[in-house]
């Protein structure tokens, strides 16, 4: 029997045809229909008949038009209101009318789990968007989908055979892309499935790990969680920090101000006290503040000669949580909301939380993250390793720490990073597991390392970590410098995806029999919003 491509999606319970209708749509209803389904009404959008541009282009004097029609039906299923769109129809539907949800939940419940095709796939921590295809059926291991790392955005696969009499394969997102062989008559009966199918949880057991981490698409929930990120700006006890939503490197002497409103003054560092104290000098305060504010204003980050290097919307730059419930908090970074399973968040403190230790660094009162590096490797008698690599010839740079520490058997490698940022943390410990499989894999970088020892101490020190990383013989230290004054609250002081990444990174290290431990060092440099001396008062480059 032949089968059918269409969409469907769901409306939102209570949602009228008018209302899931956009304000500004060139659709018409038509009632030229003699359709069995029950209820049915249909808008259609007419196709304008135009050349092909490649026509003129190629000079053809054939006469070719080209166009696409397109629909939206709305067809009563229960007490909701179903759309199966055609073409472009799905324009004619207003964000906030229908389950932005639906599709995916659909598709894990009908889907048979060992006959998938397709994901993709959002890495929360550094914002990477991947599409994965097998070109035979496959489970989602074979997809590289790791649950509690990765966002699911879309998955693709042949429906279970007891669903076979209705849905042939089946994609899912915010809309159910299927083909079926269902007839008009059979419509009713399709949509009632597929319904009890988006209310059902079965696909947890299934499916286990996909409902860790959900990104928050419906705009009336997003709506309201941007309410809460907005109030928090001037609540000096809601757990939001202001970061740079990239990686940089602290090497460099930077500096930062803030714009939207006019220029401010030139800190040292990102902090929301600074931002909050900005808005006050221009008479904004928790009533006048909105979200389009935050999207309005920007950090600015400037160099050493108060250059504007690069800039990004206060929006997107803040990283805040909040919990909804027992069960679920949501967690904002980069621009974007997600929901994430409070047992996800009890799992990765049982981890972590072990690996921390008290610090046993000394604290960060320096210039940057070089010179803390440098002068606590003097301070410690030991070798500092910042911006040196070991990675054989052509291959990318892969520092072997930023201080080696050699005062007992066990070599140390000291990994450091100013700031809690979750790129910056997310780079930190993809660097401390990928440098030490290096050095155990690798017989040129643990020969560069010898060279790089002995070049910056002495001949002895260089043999004796030659010889204890030879016999896999060393130890990681992740230090994280940061102003957070609650040490005790271990890695709760870290950004949700942050966690994740560290976890992995562990996980990582006890596989290769790697001891690890992690630390927050405090930073005692100022952040009460003192400038530093500038060349000019006005950043160039703006």
């Amino acid at each position: 029997m032949a089968t059918r491509s269409m969409s469907i999606y769901a409306l939102k319970s209570g949602m009228t045809v008018e209302g899931a209708l956009r304000s500004d749509h060139d659709y018409q209803e038509t009632t030229e229909h003699s359709s069995s389904i029950p209820g049915l009404r249909v808008f259609i959008k007419p196709a304008t008949q135009d050349a092909p541009w490649w026509k003129d282009y190629l000079s053809l004097d054939a006469k070719l038009l080209q166009g696409s029609n397109s629909a939206a039906a709305f067809v009563p299923s229960g007490k909701r209101l179903m759309v199966l769109t055609f073409g472009s129809g799905q324009f004619l539907l207003r964000d906030e009318a229908y389950e932005h949800d639906f599709g995916t939940r659909v598709v894990l419940n009908a889907v048979d789990p060992r006959k998938l095709k397709s994901t993709e796939t959002l890495d929360p921590d550094s914002s990477q968007r991947r599409r994965t295809q097998i070109p035979y059926d496959g489970d989602l291991a074979l997809l590289s989908f790791a649950g509690d790392a990765s966002v699911l955005k879309s998955l693709t696969g042949k429906a279970r055979p007891k669903y076979n009499d209705l849905v042939r394969s089946v994609t899912g997102s915010s809309s159910l892309r299927i083909t079926t062989p269902a007839q008009p008559e059979d419509v009713a009966k399709l949509l009632s499935r597929l319904h009890k199918l988006y209310k059902s949880d079965a696909y947890l057991k299934t499916f286990p790990g996909v409902a860790k981490i959900r990104p928050v698409t419906d705009p009336q929930t997003i709506s309201a969680l941007d309410m809460k990120l907005a109030e928090a700006i001037f609540d000096v006890t809601a757990p939001v920090v202001l970061t740079v939503p990239d990686i940089l490197d602290y090497r460099d002497e930077t500096f930062v101000q803030f714009a939207g409103q006019g220029r401010s003054d030139v800190h040292d560092d990102v902090y929301v006290k600074h931002y909050r104290e900005y808005l006050e000098s221009h008479q904004v305060d928790k009533d006048s503040l909105t979200v389009d504010g935050l999207k309005h204003d920007y950090l600015v980050l400037l160099d050493g000669d108060m250059k504007q290097r690069q800039r990004w919307s206060i929006y997107r730059s803040l990283v805040f949580e909040v919990s909804d419930n027992e069960d679920y908090t949501y967690h904002f970074s980069d621009g974007s909301w997600f929901k994430v399973a409070a047992d996800l968040l009890v799992s990765l403190r049982e981890y972590i939380d072990p690996f921390f230790i008290d610090a046993n660094l000394p604290e960060h009162k320096w210039s940057s993250e070089g010179a803390y590096n440098e002068k606590v490797s003097g301070l410690t008698k030991s070798v500092c390793l910042d911006k040196t690599n070991v990675s054989p010839k052509g291959q990318s740079a892969i520092e072997p720490c930023d201080i080696l520490r050699v005062t007992g058997d066990v070599p140390e490698f000291i990994h450091v990073k100013i700031g809690t940022s979750s790129a910056n943390l997310s780079h930190l410990f993809n660097q401390a597991a990928n440098s030490a499989e290096l050095l155990r894999t690798t017989p040129e970088a643990r020969e560069k390392l010898h060279k790089l020892v002995e070049k910056k101490s002495d001949t002895s020190t260089a043999a004796k970590v030659s010889a204890a990383v030879k016999e896999d013989r060393f130890s990681i230290a992740i230090a994280i410098v940061s102003h957070k004054r609650t040490p005790e609250k271990k890695s709760d002081n870290l950004p949700i995806f942050s966690r994740i990444s560290l976890r992995r990174a562990l996980r990582a290290l006890e596989a290769m029999r790697v001891d690890v431990g992690v630390q927050m060092v405090p930073d005692a440099t100022d952040r009460s919003g003192k400038k530093k001396p500038q060349k000019s008062r006005t950043p160039k480059g703006t």
